[in-house]
């Protein structure tokens, strides 16, 4: 399944979504001081090997909008040079994502007509629709396609009674992003106090935020400091398509971690780009001290890790104000201290959600919950020190797949699951499965572990113990957390006992099935 970001874009809401570098690394000129149309980048970049896909698609009863090629020509050079900036900044060098460009010099742009009309390529749907058309392009024009990411625009298709354009696809798809167009769609009215300079801002900042979604972006918030600073201030990946060109806008370190690994920006063309990979968390420990969220993470992964992004996140994992911390790995660990003084928010749900980078430009993340209580931040999520599962066997399971047995909770591997029937029968809840553990042990509670998509994660479970597959001591019941990490279920008192047994109830799908990669004991 792909990630579908998306946003309205409307008046008064917070959505999704400067530039002379000097000479010292990390001076900023204040402000985004717009590119006229046609005009050269005002950055010196190093050539990207791979260009951003750049399709402006047009349906079958529309036409293209008055000066496309000399207005959008100006937006995507300011927006390469905005990135690059910041790509500098944060110690990346003078990278940004490749633009492709025409005999004239200027930015390429490829028209594409629609096999059908505007009303087939809507806000909600049209996306996909569109996507569809675009991959049969280029299956017929493969020299077409100069990397994985594709910036679609699309004529506006309807206008509000104040002029303000909309009615076409305003998102991010997985690697591909989608704006529109208008008459006034200028660099030359950014910064302007005025309907055209307001909303310039509004969509050539919409459209660099869906971009940055299109290259890889999830949103985030700038932290506390960051929005006091006279030249940072707001995340384009948060709100920034309210401030572009007007209030002082930036990417934030974490998102310039993750671009520095994005096909269109490699200087030099490589193989097996976005070619997956896991990471397995060994050892997680979490404290607060000192005003700080300590975190010591030791991992291990099938890909090359240059970064890793920490997330903190409120309400859960809505993202728009996650604030984010980046951490160079030391071999296989990494060490961060996260004031909490850079949270705008100190109270309630937190997911710390850890993005681990490789180098081939996918990823992996994790998501642990926590909460504020009295303005303090209180963490739960450490490691404990499991007991040792090879000599575990399943006594008793009522049902499983063929391809997900219950065998599959005790081999510490994350990709294998449990998963009751699905194929030819479906039994409902309760399902129950049984682990002995080859002789009695002192336990102080059970360790849980979804399967890393989530995907109809286990919810509502009790738990029983015994010392002989006979008389059984119930443990309570739980509900787990949504999550693809560990997590820990701890008893009221340590019990003796030889035998678990967990008794289903429901799963975060309101389904007939039980899945779990993982069940251990600590």
């Amino acid at each position: 399944m792909k990630t579908r970001n998306r946003h309205v874009l409307i008046a008064g809401a917070l959505m999704l979504s400067s530039v002379l570098f000097g000479a010292c690394k990390r001076t900023i000129s204040e402000g985004l001081q717009p590119l006229s149309a046609g005009k050269s980048a005002m950055l010196t970049l190093t050539p990207s090997a791979y260009k951003l896909n750049i399709i402006y698609f047009v349906p079958s009863d529309a036409d293209t909008i008055t000066r496309y090629r000399e207005r959008l020509n100006g937006i995507l050079l300011q927006g390469q040079q905005f990135y690059g900036k910041w790509m500098s900044y944060w110690g990346y060098g003078d990278r940004s994502f490749g633009l492709p460009f025409d005999s004239s010099g200027k930015v390429k742009i490829t028209v594409v007509r629609g096999a059908q009309g505007k009303s087939a390529y809507p806000y909600d749907g049209g996306g996909n629709v569109v996507i569809g058309e675009l991959n049969t392009y280029f299956a017929n024009n493969p020299t077409a396609k100069n990397s994985e990411h594709t910036l679609v625009i699309m004529p506006a298709s309807s206008y509000a009674a104040d002029g303000d354009p909309g009615g076409v696809p305003f998102y991010g798809l997985g690697r591909w992003c989608f704006a529109l167009d208008y008459a006034e769609m200028d660099t030359s009215y950014l910064g302007q106090n005025t309907t055209l300079g307001n909303r310039a801002t509004k969509w050539i900042g919409g459209l660099m935020h869906e971009l940055g979604h299109g290259l890889n972006l999830p949103h985030n918030h700038e932290k506390v400091s960051e929005a006091a600073d006279a030249t940072k201030g707001t995340a384009l990946m948060g709100s920034g398509n309210y401030t572009y060109g007007k209030n002082p806008t930036f990417l934030t370190a974490a998102s310039a971690a993750i671009l520095n690994n994005s096909q269109v920006f490699r200087t030099s063309s490589a193989t097996g780009i976005y070619g997956g990979g896991n990471t397995t968390i060994n050892v997680i420990k979490a404290d607060y001290s000192g005003g700080n969220i300590n975190l010591k993470v030791k991992f291990s992964a099938t890909q090359s890790v240059n970064r890793v992004v920490v997330y903190n996140d409120p309400d859960g994992g809505s993202d728009y104000d996650a604030v984010a911390w980046v951490a160079t790995p030391s071999g296989d660990s990494i060490t961060l201290a996260m004031p909490i003084n850079e949270l705008q928010k100190k109270t309630g749900l937190y997911a710390m959600r850890i993005r681990f980078l490789y180098t081939n430009g996918s990823s992996t993340e994790f998501s642990y919950p926590y909460n504020f209580v009295n303005n303090e931040p209180v963490l739960t999520f450490s490691s404990k020190d499991e007991l040792n599962k090879s000599t575990w066997s399943i006594a008793y399971v009522d049902s499983q797949e063929n391809d997900g047995q219950a065998v599959n909770l005790l081999d510490n591997d994350q990709n294998t699951v449990w998963h009751t029937q699905w194929k030819s029968v479906q039994p409902t809840h309760p399902h129950t499965v049984v682990v002995n553990m080859a002789g009695q042990k002192s336990i102080a509670g059970l360790s849980f572990l979804h399967r890393s998509n989530l995907n109809g994660s286990l919810k509502d479970i009790t738990i029983y113990v015994s010392t002989d597959n006979s008389s059984w001591t119930s443990m309570g019941s739980y509900t787990l957390a949504n999550v693809n990490s560990k997590q820990y279920i701890t008893f009221s008192s340590t019990v003796n006992a030889q035998y678990i047994k967990v008794v289903t109830a429901s799963n975060y799908l309101g389904t007939y099935y039980a899945v779990l990669a993982e069940l251990g004991a600590f």
